[in-house]
């Protein structure tokens, strides 16, 4: 099993994504046992296990693997994960978190595809999923479990030889 930290996950996972944008979705969730972040990020073809040590900043920590996946044990999501093109004059209608403006949002998701994020130009990235508890891993196989324990590991030792007080 490989783990990629940070920018490398995130260059692996956009070169995945844009080869096929559609379909995507990423969930996550705090994790039941490492006091982190699980997340699981899927795409049509392959399904990927990270772990975050926050969400409350803006550049956290971030190690991933690539899991197995059964497609037929996944829910199709009413709108799938990814970048939609956006015209700036548009954007701030769409960040109105009004009545009116979180159905103009729903609105424009659901009928913008998901594309490949090419050049200059301005996105929306999401929707993302927060669940409670421990739902992003959702009921992990031997395998699953076996990639979250090795990443809570290589979380906590990141964390400590970057922020030497931590236990």
């Amino acid at each position: 099993m490989e783990i990629l930290e940070g920018d490398a996950l995130y260059r692996v996972l956009l070169q995945r994504y844009s080869k096929n944008p559609r379909g995507w979705s990423f969930t996550i969730s705090p994790s039941p046992s490492s006091g982190f972040f699980d997340a699981r990020v899927g795409g049509p073809d392959e399904s990927w296990h990270l772990k975050l040590d926050t969400i409350y900043k803006p550049s956290p920590f971030v190690l991933g693997a690539k899991t197995d996946q059964d497609a037929s044990r996944t829910p199709a999501a009413p709108l799938s994960f990814g970048f939609r093109r956006v015209d700036p004059r548009q954007a701030p209608s769409l960040l109105d978190d009004s009545q009116e403006g979180m159905g103009r949002l729903l609105a424009f998701l659901s009928t913008v595809n998901p594309v490949a994020p090419t050049g200059p130009g301005s996105y929306i990235q999401g929707p993302y999923v927060f669940t409670s508890r421990g739902s992003a891993a959702g009921s992990m196989n031997r395998e699953q479990q076996s990639v979250d324990t090795r990443l809570s590991e290589e979380m906590r030792k990141l964390v400590r030889r970057r922020y030497s007080s931590y236990l």
